[in-house]
């Protein structure tokens, strides 16, 4: 291969889109540019109504104009892209299915999930992972997977307005499970002034996407709305991290996005029990050294963007 592998992660939020390409330098993955496109006024205006807080719903040609306009502010190269949908999309279930010579996997679960459902098969786009039970035997009759699956019309649509704006998506990703990578990453560079099992906490700018126990089988992985006092933690997700916390003994709480004071900072640690620190871009990808000056905003939620693109360079 003439060039090292190039990745971008496209972070379609509710007020921008954000996307992060890192390139693959000498067992680490280097920063090589950032850009965002906030939206206009007007255009979060024209979003699509309904669907609930979660959903990212930019109307199409809004998605497809701001997709473009991002793809000019980045590096030629930078088209093999890693999407994500918010993990309110996305359907999770743990699934039995009997061993039987021959048979399609995927098929059986999607027929499975469907029937659950009330839908058709086809409408379902699906992945899956083995999820052995404690004591399972390879020759038990019945085998459990993780599933997660989310209507094939949302990922197409996704998909083809990525591919229409110049880009070649390549994975879709969950939202909050993206971060489980950029744990990952972090761990592999021995990046531990919080320790080598922290909790992550992304925080955007209505919600929080919170991603825990990366090396586990049962991994965290869940977003939150954010209390009314504002930077303050919810007390759902406070709860959500001590009881996994009780599970999984956590060593620390990094935490990305918005800036926080120190009083608020303070407020965290206190209500998690835990050390608490900024993760930033600069302690975990070292700047391409071709590349001009990458400014990436500590208080923005560059994070989402960042793992995603951590997701495809460590899995292709």
């Amino acid at each position: 291969m003439l060039h090292k592998p190039v990745w971008t992660g496209i972070d379609i939020g509710h007020h921008s889109v954000k996307a992060v390409v890192l390139k693959q330098n000498k067992g680490r993955l280097a920063l090589l540019h950032y850009a965002e496109v906030v939206l206009s006024p007007a255009e979060l205006a024209g979003t699509s109504p309904g669907g609930g807080f979660h959903h990212n719903s930019l109307s199409g040609p809004i998605l497809l104009s701001a997709l473009r306009k991002i793809r000019t502010l980045l590096p030629k190269r930078s088209v093999r892209t890693v999407l994500s949908l918010p993990d309110s999309e996305v359907v999770q279930r743990e699934l039995t299915l009997e061993q039987r010579w021959g048979q399609d996997i995927g098929s059986e679960l999607a027929k499975i999930l469907a029937d659950t459902l009330s839908m058709e098969p086809e409408a379902l786009s699906l992945d899956y992972y083995p999820s052995p039970t404690p004591g399972q035997e390879v020759t038990d009759s019945g085998l459990r997977f993780q599933v997660f699956a989310a209507k094939t019309h949302l990922v197409e649509a996704r998909t083809q307005s990525v591919r229409e704006a110049g880009f070649e998506p390549e994975i879709m990703e969950l939202q909050a499970r993206a971060l489980l990578w950029l744990l990952e990453y972090c761990h592999r560079q021995a990046i531990t002034a919080m320790g080598a099992n922290p909790a992550l906490v992304c925080l955007g700018a209505e919600e929080a996407d919170l991603a825990a126990g990366f090396s586990h089988n049962l991994p965290l992985h869940r977003t939150f709305l954010l209390s009314r006092s504002g930077n303050a933690p919810s007390p759902e997700l406070i709860r959500q991290l001590q009881h996994y916390h009780s599970l999984s003994p956590l060593t620390g709480l990094w935490l990305t996005g918005r800036s926080l004071s120190d009083k608020e900072l303070a407020l965290w640690q206190q209500a998690c029990g835990l050390p608490v620190a900024f993760l930033t871009p600069g302690q975990v990808f070292p700047l391409w050294h071709n590349s001009t000056a990458v400014a990436v905003p500590l208080d923005t939620v560059w994070a989402r963007a960042a793992a995603l693109a951590v997701r495809g360079a460590l899995t292709c």
